[in-house]
C-alpha cells in the first residue's frame, strides 16, 4: 500500500472534523428539501447489516466493485489531492438499493473501515441506507466537498465497535 492510500481514511476523518461532528446537521438543506426527503425516502439499503464486515464479505453481499466516481478520482475533485492511484488501492465502490457506497479497507488485513454513502440529501440518505443518528454499533458523519466546504458529499459510517 502506498503512503497516499495509508493517509485516505485519514483525509476522510480531517474532512470530517473540519465540518460537523453530528449526523443529520440538516444545516445545509433547506426546509423544502428536507420535507421532500423525509416525503419521498424508502430504505433501499440495510447499511447497518454492512458495518463491521470484510471487504470481501461486502463482495459477495453486494456483488462486484464498481469503478470510483470520476468526481472522486479527479485531481480538482471533492477529495483534492487524493490520486486514482491511492483511490483503486484502498477504495471500493458498490452500487446498492440506487446508492453509491463507498468502501475504505485495509489491503493487508481485508477489513473495511469505513463507508461512505455518496449523495446530497442527508435525511434522504439516512432514509434509503436505514441509519439511525443515535446507533451504538456506528456513527454517521457528514463528509462536505472540499472544493465546496458547503455542499455535503456524503455520510460517512464507522464502526464503533
Amino acid at each position: 500500500m502506498t503512503a497516499r492510500a495509508a493517509l485516505f481514511p485519514a483525509r476522510w476523518l480531517l474532512l470530517v472534523a473540519s465540518s460537523w461532528l453530528a449526523a443529520c446537521s440538516g444545516a445545509h438543506e433547506s426546509a423544502q428539501m428536507v420535507a421532500a426527503a423525509h416525503a419521498g425516502a424508502a430504505a433501499t439499503t440495510n447499511v447497518p447489516a454492512l458495518v463491521g464486515m470484510s471487504i470481501d464479505d461486502l463482495h459477495r453481499r453486494l456483488g462486484a466493485a464498481q469503478e470510483p466516481p470520476a468526481s472522486l478520482t479527479d485531481p480538482n475533485g471533492p477529495l483534492t489531492g487524493q490520486s486514482e492511484r491511492a483511490m483503486q488501492d484502498s477504495v471500493v465502490t458498490f452500487q446498492t438499493g440506487g446508492l453509491t457506497l463507498v468502501a475504505s479497507y485495509d489491503v493487508q488485513t481485508r477489513q473495511v473501515r469505513d463507508l461512505l454513502l455518496l449523495g446530497q440529501h442527508e435525511d434522504s440518505l439516512m432514509a434509503k441506507g436505514t441509519l439511525r443518528a443515535n446507533a451504538s454499533n456506528y456513527l454517521v458523519l457528514p463528509v462536505f466537498r472540499v472544493d465546496k466546504p458547503n455542499s455535503l458529499l456524503g455520510l460517512r459510517i464507522v464502526a464503533t465497535n
